[in-house]
């Protein structure tokens, strides 16, 4: 959806975030937010696996017969994708109803373009009814904009690695510091697979401040393509994301099902649901589309928004042998040289994609050293494409979830 509006929010900060929740609150209060009509809160931080937790988490409790609303970023396609209402997108009349309303109570005061967007997210989760709210961190944690809640909630922190160093620090245990920031003394709080570097902080700030928490390899497991928890054991062989980094993701989602559900906790239903989850732009096969119509040859099409090293690392985990070419694009503050310069070893050919995105990687930023091919535009890239690419080739799509959204987007045109 394409509204001025867009525009206006997006001008009341400068580029730069300071993360702060004072901005936030005051605008929750002029609004007339009511935390106490929100339904039960899951709140997920983390680098890697929060949209597929929350994604794998939903199709869970929806499958027992429960409502949820969620919210996530950053979208893909259409902004409505961030809130969710009764696990359906908001509708292009509501969203631009709570947007204006934020809008005129804020008054052009000073705020960024997330507080501002997660203040109309939140009033349009008071004013409908749900049983339960997934939240999805924006940045961090501590600082986050969603971390405003005061009632007991569940907090959740999928695995950490280096990413946004710029506002969230520059090692592991900085970042790990700010997004355990979303657990407090009344949330019940769940950790999944870390780096053991990782796992050991967490261990010790939650000893520190004296908070208890369950943990992969404590509380459930993933052995032999099962979750497994005391006597429960389920099957993840079913489950429609790719990937095995999705079994992981799965085991969490699980675990945080097993919490909220208690007693009505259902293998047989949460069997089901892991076959129908849905999160697009991740290890997503492409079978249909205008770049299925337009690629003349290829073995097969994937779409993943890897933004980041470990991201990378674990799509290279999940490369076929054969042959394979790789149509990538990033923003220009991301560590693209390095994720270039090991990309080659794995791919035959590499396209450059320059986004239609101000921060997006441009013909100039490319590392001399390799052996590139630059195209000014996706829909450019497919001649290129065409040129290197034949019925054993794999094809992956993949880098910035902003080229992910191009992608998406382009393959929805006829």
């Amino acid at each position: 959806m394409k509204d001025p509006i867009f525009h206006r929010l997006l001008q009341l900060h400068p580029k730069f975030s300071d993360l702060s929740l004072g901005r936030i609150h005051q605008l929750l209060k002029k609004i007339g937010f009511n935390e106490k009509k929100l339904p039960k809160a899951i709140h997920i931080a983390g680098t890697n696996g929060k949209g597929s937790t929350a994604s794998i988490l939903k199709s869970i409790i929806n499958q027992h017969g429960y409502s949820t609303h969620v919210y996530t970023t950053p979208h893909l396609v259409d902004f409505n994708e961030r809130i969710q209402l009764n696990s359906k997108n908001i509708s292009n009349k509501k969203l631009l109803e709570y947007l204006r309303y934020c809008e005129k109570k804020n008054d052009g005061k000073l705020i960024t373009f997330f507080e501002i967007t997660t203040a109309a997210a939140f009033k349009a989760f008071q004013d409908h009814r749900a049983d339960f709210l997934i939240l999805e961190v924006g940045l961090g944690g501590r600082f986050d904009a969603t971390n405003i809640l005061k009632s007991p909630k569940i907090a959740a922190i999928t695995p950490i690695s280096l990413d946004h160093q710029d506002f969230l620090g520059n090692s592991l245990n900085k970042i790990a510091f700010e997004k355990l920031g979303i657990i407090n003394k009344k949330s019940t709080n769940i950790i999944n697979k870390q780096k053991p570097s990782v796992m050991k902080f967490i261990h010790s700030e939650l000893k520190r401040r004296n908070l208890k928490a369950e943990f992969f390899g404590d509380d459930w497991t993933i052995k032999s393509n099962k979750y497994q928890a005391g006597s429960i054991n389920i099957d993840l062989s079913q489950l429609s994301l790719q990937g095995k980094h999705q079994k992981i993701n799965a085991g969490l989602s699980i675990h945080l099902a097993k919490n909220i559900l208690k007693h009505e906790f259902n293998e047989n239903k949460t069997h089901k649901a892991l076959s129908l989850c849905e999160w697009p732009g991740r290890m997503q096969s492409i079978t249909n589309g205008f770049f299925f119509r337009k690629l003349k040859n290829f073995k097969d099409i994937t779409l993943d928004g890897f933004h980041n090293i470990d991201g990378m690392n674990t799509l290279i985990k999940n490369l076929p042998l054969n042959r394979k070419i790789l149509i990538c694009s990033f923003l220009n503050n991301k560590k693209y040289s390095q994720m270039l310069n090991k990309l080659s070893q794995y791919f035959q050919k590499i396209i450059v994609v320059q986004m239609n995105e101000e921060n997006s990687i441009t013909k100039e930023d490319l590392p001399r050293n390799l052996k590139l091919i630059f195209c000014p535009s996706l829909g450019d890239s497919l001649k290129k494409i065409n040129q290197y690419s034949n019925s054993k080739t794999s094809i992956f799509f993949g880098g910035s979830l902003y080229f992910i959204g191009e992608f998406l987007k382009l393959n929805q045109s006829k």
